[in-house]
């Protein structure tokens, strides 16, 4: 009679090769594993990983490095052993799409094959919409000081400012967000930015969000698998803050924008939201206006690229010989890539610079009549993290 012990299983009678077969199953994972590790010392981790692979420790020869040798072996090891990619990989797709649970904290899965960022550090998603991570007073206040500040600097120079707002995807199609992902009665960050330079009348801050839900119920404007707007998103935005901005530059014409024809379901995209996952078959939808296209087409195009540059910040300069003679500086994060053909037919010349922090000799070098600061709503704290250095003297 087998006798059961509260909490416990009775055990299974197994056959008596059963337990020889285990460990040699746990036995040969561990060689084909190690095997494998030294087999393939130029295997890098998936692509999806964005990182580079672990190097193999040199012998230790001090007491310190003997000590550290462990660990570091053990990193080496992890990024080498045999199969590791095609298990990463299987690990992904399991918990994505058998269980529809991220295996990226970066990325949140959705409804309907929605996916949202939440933040490079994991964490703006529940900073800027949930609430769960509180941002302080003190942060709010230093990006509206910040922003007065660099209002003042141009000021004084003549130099019209205009700070453009990009809501975060997960502000305009808050309907595919997962049911637990509800945001909090109280005000937003970005609430409370507005409502604290609500004050100031010399500063204008287009908040585009109510814009975007306005448009949003006839076309798409975000990628369901990236984090990014198309070009249908900054369409629209550009058609709600250019007449602010033409208020700015009194007699500026603003340059119409036609839109490219759409050709649902002819091609198809997987965003940097899929390519997080590893799983961009898995994730794709149709590109209605892929990217390059949406470059190249003519708004009666006379802009053309007259410069480009890396050295640390991403920077274009357009010159259109057909726009009135204004000029523009334009401070922008990669939600500005759409914009830059649509800004550019509006002045004769402009410069877009991939960066938060102004930089007053650039403003003193230019001499631009209007500065334009466009930013993500996530990336507002940037503002004040990278403030504009003292103007030259």
């Amino acid at each position: 009679m087998t006798t059961i012990v509260d909490g416990y299983l009775p055990d299974r009678p197994r056959p008596p090769w059963f337990a020889t077969a285990l460990v040699a199953l746990f036995v040969t994972t561990l060689v084909v594993g190690l095997a494998g590790a030294f087999r393939t010392p130029r295997e890098t981790p998936n692509a999806f990983e964005n990182r580079k692979v672990e190097a193999l420790p040199d012998p230790p020869r001090t007491a310190k490095a003997l000590r550290e040798y462990p660990a570091h072996f053990e990193r080496f090891f992890a990024d080498r052993f045999g199969m590791r990619n095609a298990l990463v990989k299987l690990d992904h797709w399991t918990r994505a799409i058998v269980f529809g649970v991220s295996p990226v904290s970066k990325v949140l899965i959705g409804k309907s094959g929605w996916l949202y960022f939440r933040g490079e550090d994991s964490k703006a998603f529940d900073r800027w919409y949930l609430g769960t991570e509180p941002v302080a007073d003190a942060t709010i206040n230093a990006i509206r000081d910040e922003l007065l500040r660099r209002q003042a600097f141009l000021a004084s120079r003549g130099v019209a400012f205009l700070v453009v707002v990009v809501p975060d995807k997960h502000s305009v199609y808050p309907e595919f967000l997962p049911d637990w992902a509800a945001r909090r009665a109280t005000p937003s960050p970005f609430d409370r930015l507005v409502a604290a330079l609500a004050g100031d009348s010399q500063l204008r801050v287009v908040d585009l969000r109510a814009p975007l839900l306005a448009a949003k119920g006839a076309d798409r404007l975000y990628y369901r698998t990236d984090s990014h707007w198309n070009f249908l998103g900054a369409f629209a935005a550009y058609e709600a803050f250019m007449p602010e901005l033409a208020k700015l530059l009194p007699g500026l014409t603003i340059a119409s924008v036609a839109r490219p024809q759409i050709h649902a379901g002819v091609s198809y995209y997987s965003g940097d939201l899929a390519q997080m996952l590893g799983l961009p078959r898995q994730f794709r939808e149709d590109d209605i206006v892929p990217f390059k296209k949406g470059q190249r087409t003519p708004y009666s195009r006379c802009a053309q690229l007259e410069a480009s540059g890396d050295a640390g910040i991403e920077t274009y300069v357009y010159r259109c010989v057909n726009a009135p003679r204004r000029t523009a500086l334009v401070y922008r994060d990669s939600m500005g890539l759409w914009l830059i053909p649509m800004l550019a037919e509006n002045f004769a010349n402009s410069t877009f610079v991939a960066s938060a922090q102004l930089d007053p000799a650039l403003v003193e070098s230019l001499k631009p009549d209007i500065v334009i600061e466009e930013t993500v709503e996530r990336s507002l704290a940037a503002l004040a993290a990278y403030p504009m250095p003292p103007p030259p003297r």
